[in-house]
Protein backbone atom coordinates (compact mmCIF):
# COMPACT_ATOMS: atom_id res chain seq x y z
CA UNK A 1 0.00 0.00 0.00
CA UNK A 2 1.15 3.51 -0.94
CA UNK A 3 1.36 6.18 1.77
CA UNK A 4 -0.83 8.90 -0.26
CA UNK A 5 -2.50 11.50 1.97
CA UNK A 6 -5.48 10.09 0.88
CA UNK A 7 -6.87 9.77 4.49
CA UNK A 8 -5.69 13.64 4.48
CA UNK A 9 -8.39 16.49 5.17
CA UNK A 10 -9.15 18.57 1.92
CA UNK A 11 -7.19 21.15 0.31
CA UNK A 12 -3.77 19.71 2.19
CA UNK A 13 -0.88 21.78 0.77
CA UNK A 14 3.01 21.13 -0.03
CA UNK A 15 4.73 21.86 3.53
CA UNK A 16 7.10 24.07 1.92
CA UNK A 17 4.75 26.32 1.31
CA UNK A 18 3.01 26.16 4.92
CA UNK A 19 3.70 28.98 7.42
CA UNK A 20 7.00 28.81 9.81
CA UNK A 21 6.84 26.95 13.12
CA UNK A 22 7.06 29.33 15.93
CA UNK A 23 10.05 28.41 17.60
CA UNK A 24 11.89 29.10 20.95
CA UNK A 25 14.68 31.47 20.50
CA UNK A 26 18.26 30.06 19.13
CA UNK A 27 16.16 27.47 16.88
CA UNK A 28 15.26 27.72 13.05
CA UNK A 29 13.67 25.71 10.75
CA UNK A 30 14.67 24.76 6.47
CA UNK A 31 13.84 21.92 4.52
CA UNK A 32 17.04 19.79 3.03
CA UNK A 33 16.94 18.30 -0.09
CA UNK A 34 18.98 15.37 -0.48
CA UNK A 35 18.76 14.17 -4.20
CA UNK A 36 18.67 11.70 -5.56
CA UNK A 37 17.38 10.46 -2.40
CA UNK A 38 13.41 10.82 -3.04
CA UNK A 39 13.02 12.52 0.40
CA UNK A 40 13.19 16.56 1.47
CA UNK A 41 13.84 16.64 5.02
CA UNK A 42 12.11 19.31 7.25
CA UNK A 43 14.78 19.88 10.17
CA UNK A 44 15.10 22.17 13.18
CA UNK A 45 18.60 23.55 14.16
CA UNK A 46 20.79 24.92 16.76
CA UNK A 47 24.27 26.34 15.74
CA UNK A 48 26.57 27.85 18.89
CA UNK A 49 27.47 31.72 18.02
CA UNK A 50 30.58 31.85 16.59
CA UNK A 51 33.17 33.91 18.45
CA UNK A 52 35.75 34.00 15.39
CA UNK A 53 34.13 33.12 11.73
CA UNK A 54 37.86 31.00 11.13
CA UNK A 55 36.80 28.60 13.93
CA UNK A 56 36.66 25.18 13.64
CA UNK A 57 33.53 23.66 12.75
CA UNK A 58 30.97 22.31 15.33
CA UNK A 59 30.35 18.69 16.16
CA UNK A 60 26.97 17.34 14.91
CA UNK A 61 24.62 16.15 17.72
CA UNK A 62 21.92 14.34 15.80
CA UNK A 63 17.96 14.25 17.40
CA UNK A 64 15.55 11.34 16.56
CA UNK A 65 11.52 12.06 17.31
CA UNK A 66 9.42 9.05 18.09
CA UNK A 67 5.62 8.89 17.57
CA UNK A 68 2.97 10.66 17.89
CA UNK A 69 6.07 13.26 17.82
CA UNK A 70 7.95 15.59 15.28
CA UNK A 71 11.40 17.24 14.77
CA UNK A 72 9.71 20.28 17.31
CA UNK A 73 9.72 17.59 20.23
CA UNK A 74 13.11 18.45 20.63
CA UNK A 75 12.58 22.33 20.78
CA UNK A 76 13.84 23.06 24.26
CA UNK A 77 17.41 20.23 24.24
CA UNK A 78 18.69 22.08 21.17
CA UNK A 79 19.23 25.63 21.99
CA UNK A 80 20.66 23.81 25.13
CA UNK A 81 23.12 21.78 23.37
CA UNK A 82 23.96 24.71 20.97
CA UNK A 83 24.76 26.79 23.65
CA UNK A 84 27.47 24.13 24.56
CA UNK A 85 29.23 24.66 21.72
CA UNK A 86 27.65 21.72 19.58
CA UNK A 87 25.22 21.80 16.32
CA UNK A 88 22.26 20.18 17.16
CA UNK A 89 19.88 19.00 14.51
CA UNK A 90 16.30 17.33 14.76
CA UNK A 91 14.55 16.70 12.05
CA UNK A 92 11.13 15.00 10.75
CA UNK A 93 11.45 11.37 10.02
CA UNK A 94 9.99 9.45 7.00
CA UNK A 95 6.03 10.13 6.81
CA UNK A 96 6.22 12.57 9.85
CA UNK A 97 5.88 16.16 9.76
CA UNK A 98 7.02 18.12 7.24
CA UNK A 99 8.95 16.03 5.61
CA UNK A 100 8.19 15.15 2.38
CA UNK A 101 9.25 12.08 -0.39
CA UNK A 102 9.24 13.50 -4.13
CA UNK A 103 7.72 10.14 -5.04
CA UNK A 104 4.99 8.23 -3.60
CA UNK A 105 6.03 6.13 -0.14
CA UNK A 106 4.89 2.87 -0.09
CA UNK A 107 4.28 1.13 3.25
CA UNK A 108 7.00 -1.36 2.78
CA UNK A 109 9.70 1.19 2.11
CA UNK A 110 9.32 2.28 6.19
CA UNK A 111 11.51 -0.74 5.94
CA UNK A 112 14.55 -0.56 8.75
CA UNK A 113 17.51 -0.51 6.08
CA UNK A 114 15.61 2.70 4.69
CA UNK A 115 15.36 4.49 8.26
CA UNK A 116 19.36 4.12 8.42
CA UNK A 117 19.93 5.07 5.01
CA UNK A 118 17.08 8.37 5.82
CA UNK A 119 20.09 9.38 8.46
CA UNK A 120 23.47 8.50 6.67
CA UNK A 121 21.82 10.92 3.37
CA UNK A 122 20.79 13.30 5.97
CA UNK A 123 23.80 13.64 7.55
CA UNK A 124 26.38 13.82 4.18
CA UNK A 125 24.12 16.20 2.88
CA UNK A 126 24.38 18.18 5.95
CA UNK A 127 28.14 18.09 5.08
CA UNK A 128 29.14 15.83 7.88
CA UNK A 129 31.11 12.34 7.93
CA UNK A 130 30.95 11.97 11.35
CA UNK A 131 28.34 12.63 14.38
CA UNK A 132 29.39 13.14 17.66
CA UNK A 133 26.39 11.43 19.16
CA UNK A 134 22.61 10.80 17.76
CA UNK A 135 20.04 10.56 20.54
CA UNK A 136 16.84 8.58 19.72
CA UNK A 137 13.30 9.43 21.73
CA UNK A 138 10.63 6.26 21.74
CA UNK A 139 10.54 4.87 17.81
CA UNK A 140 13.50 7.19 17.06
CA UNK A 141 15.85 5.03 19.49
CA UNK A 142 14.67 2.52 16.83
CA UNK A 143 16.23 4.33 13.92
CA UNK A 144 19.27 5.57 16.16
CA UNK A 145 20.04 2.09 17.11
CA UNK A 146 19.99 0.86 13.93
CA UNK A 147 22.64 3.43 12.98
CA UNK A 148 24.95 2.95 15.76
CA UNK A 149 24.72 -0.99 14.71
CA UNK A 150 25.34 -0.74 11.10
CA UNK A 151 27.61 2.67 11.31
CA UNK A 152 29.94 2.74 14.16
CA UNK A 153 32.53 4.99 12.24
CA UNK A 154 29.55 7.62 11.13
CA UNK A 155 27.94 7.54 14.74
CA UNK A 156 30.59 7.90 17.82
CA UNK A 157 27.64 7.72 20.82
CA UNK A 158 24.65 6.64 21.24
CA UNK A 159 21.50 7.76 23.69
CA UNK A 160 18.39 5.74 23.65
CA UNK A 161 15.60 7.16 25.56
CA UNK A 162 12.27 5.52 26.56
CA UNK A 163 12.74 2.97 24.39
CA UNK A 164 15.49 0.27 25.03
CA UNK A 165 16.98 -2.26 23.10
CA UNK A 166 17.04 -6.10 22.62
CA UNK A 167 19.44 -5.85 19.76
CA UNK A 168 18.78 -7.84 16.54
CA UNK A 169 16.74 -11.06 16.57
CA UNK A 170 19.44 -14.19 17.21
CA UNK A 171 19.21 -16.55 14.12
CA UNK A 172 19.12 -20.03 15.38
CA UNK A 173 22.46 -21.87 15.41
CA UNK A 174 22.26 -25.26 14.71
CA UNK A 175 24.59 -28.17 13.03
CA UNK A 176 24.60 -28.45 9.27
CA UNK A 177 22.45 -31.81 8.63
CA UNK A 178 24.93 -32.70 6.24
CA UNK A 179 27.22 -33.96 9.28
CA UNK A 180 24.31 -35.88 10.20
CA UNK A 181 22.96 -34.07 13.05
CA UNK A 182 19.22 -32.59 12.62
CA UNK A 183 18.92 -28.72 12.52
CA UNK A 184 17.03 -27.36 15.86
CA UNK A 185 13.83 -26.13 14.97
CA UNK A 186 13.15 -22.37 16.74
CA UNK A 187 9.53 -22.39 19.07
CA UNK A 188 7.05 -21.08 17.40
CA UNK A 189 6.19 -17.38 18.45
CA UNK A 190 3.38 -16.98 21.07
CA UNK A 191 0.25 -15.23 19.62
CA UNK A 192 0.44 -12.38 21.91
CA UNK A 193 -3.03 -10.81 20.35
CA UNK A 194 -4.47 -14.45 21.24
CA UNK A 195 -3.31 -14.49 24.47
CA UNK A 196 -4.39 -11.30 25.49
CA UNK A 197 -8.18 -11.41 24.33
CA UNK A 198 -8.63 -14.66 26.00
CA UNK A 199 -8.11 -12.89 29.26
CA UNK A 200 -11.33 -12.30 31.99
CA UNK A 201 -10.92 -8.52 30.69
CA UNK A 202 -10.04 -8.73 26.67
CA UNK A 203 -7.21 -6.54 25.99
CA UNK A 204 -5.43 -5.92 22.93
CA UNK A 205 -1.55 -4.67 22.56
CA UNK A 206 -1.58 -0.93 21.24
CA UNK A 207 1.26 -1.93 18.50
CA UNK A 208 -1.62 -4.64 17.27
CA UNK A 209 -4.32 -1.47 17.16
CA UNK A 210 -1.72 0.50 14.76
CA UNK A 211 -1.78 -1.73 12.26
CA UNK A 212 -5.31 -2.20 11.97
CA UNK A 213 -7.20 -0.48 9.31
CA UNK A 214 -9.72 1.69 10.83
CA UNK A 215 -6.66 3.42 13.06
CA UNK A 216 -5.46 5.88 11.07
CA UNK A 217 -8.77 7.52 10.69
CA UNK A 218 -10.06 6.84 13.89
CA UNK A 219 -7.03 8.88 15.73
CA UNK A 220 -7.15 11.35 13.11
CA UNK A 221 -10.69 12.22 12.81
CA UNK A 222 -12.61 14.47 13.67
CA UNK A 223 -9.34 16.76 13.66
CA UNK A 224 -9.53 20.52 15.45
CA UNK A 225 -10.70 20.74 18.93
CA UNK A 226 -11.51 17.19 19.22
CA UNK A 227 -8.11 16.50 17.60
CA UNK A 228 -6.47 18.50 20.12
CA UNK A 229 -8.31 17.20 23.48
CA UNK A 230 -7.11 13.23 22.32
CA UNK A 231 -3.49 14.90 22.18
CA UNK A 232 -3.81 16.23 25.34
CA UNK A 233 -5.31 13.53 26.77
CA UNK A 234 -2.64 11.20 25.50
CA UNK A 235 0.53 13.03 26.19
CA UNK A 236 -0.88 13.97 29.90
CA UNK A 237 -1.59 10.02 30.69
CA UNK A 238 1.92 8.88 29.64
CA UNK A 239 3.23 11.93 31.51
CA UNK A 240 5.01 12.41 35.00
CA UNK A 241 1.80 14.08 35.71
CA UNK A 242 -0.72 11.12 35.80
CA UNK A 243 -0.81 9.53 39.19
CA UNK A 244 -2.07 6.01 37.30
CA UNK A 245 1.61 5.76 36.06
CA UNK A 246 3.15 3.62 38.33
CA UNK A 247 6.13 1.69 35.70
CA UNK A 248 8.15 -1.55 37.23
CA UNK A 249 9.80 -4.48 34.98
CA UNK A 250 7.66 -7.23 34.05
CA UNK A 251 8.45 -10.68 34.23
CA UNK A 252 8.29 -11.98 30.63
CA UNK A 253 6.20 -11.57 27.37
CA UNK A 254 3.35 -12.93 28.79
CA UNK A 255 -0.56 -11.77 28.62
CA UNK A 256 -0.93 -11.90 32.58
CA UNK A 257 2.11 -9.76 32.65
CA UNK A 258 1.38 -6.86 30.10
CA UNK A 259 -2.43 -6.44 31.03
CA UNK A 260 -0.43 -5.04 34.33
CA UNK A 261 0.37 -2.16 32.01
CA UNK A 262 -1.70 0.73 31.35
CA UNK A 263 -4.96 1.38 28.59
CA UNK A 264 -1.92 3.32 26.41
CA UNK A 265 -0.53 0.13 25.86
CA UNK A 266 -2.89 -2.88 26.76
CA UNK A 267 -5.98 -1.23 25.16
CA UNK A 268 -9.72 -2.75 26.25
CA UNK A 269 -10.72 -5.36 23.08
CA UNK A 270 -13.00 -3.27 21.33
CA UNK A 271 -11.56 0.48 22.26
CA UNK A 272 -10.47 2.92 19.57
CA UNK A 273 -7.13 4.25 21.10
CA UNK A 274 -9.04 7.90 21.40
CA UNK A 275 -11.66 5.78 23.51
CA UNK A 276 -8.92 4.27 25.74
CA UNK A 277 -7.83 7.57 26.12
CA UNK A 278 -11.34 9.15 27.09
CA UNK A 279 -11.81 6.49 29.81
CA UNK A 280 -8.74 7.08 32.11
CA UNK A 281 -9.57 10.68 31.12
CA UNK A 282 -13.46 10.81 32.11
CA UNK A 283 -11.50 10.52 35.94
CA UNK A 284 -8.72 13.71 35.59
CA UNK A 285 -10.08 17.61 36.26
CA UNK A 286 -9.68 19.41 33.51
CA UNK A 287 -8.47 22.44 35.34
CA UNK A 288 -5.61 20.34 36.58
CA UNK A 289 -4.64 18.58 33.87
CA UNK A 290 -3.85 22.32 32.11
CA UNK A 291 -2.33 23.86 34.73
CA UNK A 292 0.47 20.69 35.38
CA UNK A 293 0.54 20.33 31.83
CA UNK A 294 1.46 24.45 31.39
CA UNK A 295 5.02 23.08 33.16
CA UNK A 296 6.48 21.25 29.59
CA UNK A 297 3.39 21.47 26.74
CA UNK A 298 1.28 24.25 26.95
CA UNK A 299 -1.56 24.84 24.81
CA UNK A 300 -0.07 26.78 22.04
CA UNK A 301 2.75 24.00 21.95
CA UNK A 302 0.62 21.17 21.41
CA UNK A 303 -1.65 23.07 19.13
CA UNK A 304 1.76 22.76 16.71
CA UNK A 305 0.99 18.60 16.99
CA UNK A 306 -2.30 19.20 16.72
CA UNK A 307 -2.30 21.03 13.66
CA UNK A 308 0.65 18.77 12.13
CA UNK A 309 -1.48 15.82 12.02
CA UNK A 310 -4.82 17.02 11.62
CA UNK A 311 -2.89 18.14 8.20
CA UNK A 312 -0.83 14.60 7.28
CA UNK A 313 -3.06 12.47 9.67
CA UNK A 314 -0.86 9.44 11.54
CA UNK A 315 -0.82 7.30 8.54
CA UNK A 316 3.25 8.14 8.10
CA UNK A 317 4.02 7.20 11.73
CA UNK A 318 1.35 4.28 11.82
CA UNK A 319 3.17 2.89 8.85
CA UNK A 320 6.21 1.69 11.05
CA UNK A 321 4.47 -0.37 13.30
CA UNK A 322 2.74 -2.02 9.94
CA UNK A 323 6.52 -3.22 9.24
CA UNK A 324 7.07 -4.70 12.29
CA UNK A 325 4.02 -7.77 10.73
CA UNK A 326 5.65 -7.77 7.41
CA UNK A 327 8.15 -10.75 8.46
CA UNK A 328 9.95 -9.98 5.03
CA UNK A 329 10.50 -6.41 5.72
CA UNK A 330 11.30 -6.31 9.37
CA UNK A 331 13.63 -9.26 8.46
CA UNK A 332 16.16 -6.89 7.27
CA UNK A 333 17.80 -6.24 10.81
CA UNK A 334 18.78 -10.18 10.67
CA UNK A 335 21.72 -8.90 8.37
CA UNK A 336 23.39 -7.80 11.97
CA UNK A 337 22.33 -11.02 14.25
CA UNK A 338 24.90 -12.02 16.70
CA UNK A 339 26.28 -8.26 16.37
CA UNK A 340 26.50 -6.04 19.65
CA UNK A 341 26.18 -1.97 19.56
CA UNK A 342 29.87 -1.11 19.86
CA UNK A 343 29.60 2.08 20.90
CA UNK A 344 29.58 3.82 24.13
CA UNK A 345 25.76 3.86 24.68
CA UNK A 346 23.62 5.65 27.26
CA UNK A 347 19.55 5.02 28.41
CA UNK A 348 17.42 7.70 29.48
CA UNK A 349 13.86 7.68 30.65
CA UNK A 350 11.58 9.26 32.82
CA UNK A 351 11.01 7.69 36.15
CA UNK A 352 7.47 7.19 35.55
CA UNK A 353 7.89 5.70 32.16
CA UNK A 354 6.39 2.37 31.19
CA UNK A 355 8.41 2.60 27.84
CA UNK A 356 11.06 0.93 30.10
CA UNK A 357 9.81 -1.88 30.66
CA UNK A 358 6.82 -2.55 27.97
CA UNK A 359 9.17 -5.23 26.02
CA UNK A 360 10.51 -7.62 28.99
CA UNK A 361 14.10 -7.45 29.03
CA UNK A 362 15.03 -5.25 27.02
CA UNK A 363 16.65 -2.95 29.72
CA UNK A 364 18.44 -6.07 31.12
CA UNK A 365 19.65 -7.08 27.67
CA UNK A 366 21.65 -3.48 27.05
CA UNK A 367 22.79 -3.64 30.99
CA UNK A 368 24.40 -7.68 30.79
CA UNK A 369 25.98 -7.01 27.20
CA UNK A 370 23.61 -8.78 25.05
CA UNK A 371 22.53 -5.97 23.21
CA UNK A 372 25.41 -3.77 24.13
CA UNK A 373 28.90 -4.55 23.73
CA UNK A 374 30.81 -5.34 27.26
CA UNK A 375 32.42 -1.80 28.10
CA UNK A 376 30.44 0.31 25.88
CA UNK A 377 27.32 0.26 27.98
CA UNK A 378 27.65 3.64 29.91
CA UNK A 379 24.42 2.88 32.48
CA UNK A 380 20.57 3.56 32.59
CA UNK A 381 19.47 6.84 33.60
CA UNK A 382 16.06 7.21 35.14
CA UNK A 383 14.95 11.15 35.47
CA UNK A 384 12.66 12.05 38.56
CA UNK A 385 9.44 13.71 37.72
CA UNK A 386 9.08 12.80 34.13
CA UNK A 387 7.56 9.99 32.25
CA UNK A 388 7.39 8.79 28.74
CA UNK A 389 7.91 12.62 27.06
CA UNK A 390 11.40 13.01 28.92
CA UNK A 391 13.17 15.35 26.60
CA UNK A 392 9.83 17.60 26.90
CA UNK A 393 9.29 17.12 30.13
CA UNK A 394 12.51 17.37 31.76
CA UNK A 395 15.10 19.00 28.91
CA UNK A 396 17.42 20.43 31.22
CA UNK A 397 18.77 16.87 32.49
CA UNK A 398 18.18 14.95 29.23
CA UNK A 399 20.84 17.58 27.79
CA UNK A 400 23.33 16.85 31.14
CA UNK A 401 23.31 13.55 30.33
CA UNK A 402 23.82 13.49 26.46
CA UNK A 403 27.02 15.86 27.51
CA UNK A 404 28.21 13.69 29.68
CA UNK A 405 28.36 10.90 27.16
CA UNK A 406 29.68 13.07 24.48
CA UNK A 407 32.76 13.57 27.07
CA UNK A 408 32.63 10.06 28.52
CA UNK A 409 32.66 12.19 32.08
CA UNK A 410 32.03 9.07 34.28
CA UNK A 411 32.65 8.56 37.54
Amino acid sequence: MAYTHQDSPPGAIAPTTLSPLELPAGVTSRFVDTSPHSLVFHILESLPKEDSPAGPRPQLILLIHGFPEIAYSFRKVLPLLAAQGYHAVAFDQRGYGRTFSRKPLEAASFRPLNLIKDTVTLVQVLGYTTVSCIVGHDFGAVTASLCALSRPDMFRRLVLMSHPTKGPPQLPLSTSPSYGQPSASPPPPVDMEKALSELPRPRKHYKWYYCTSPANAEMTFPAGPALHTFLRGYFHLKSADWDGNTPHPLEGWTADELQKMPRYYIMDLADTMRQAVERDMAEENPKAVSSRSARWLPDNELAVYVEEYGRTTFRGGLNWYKVQTQPDVASDVEAWSGAKISIPTLFVAGKRDWGTYQEPGAIEAMESGKSVKEGMYMGTVLIEDAGHWVNQEQPEKCVEEILKIVNLSYG
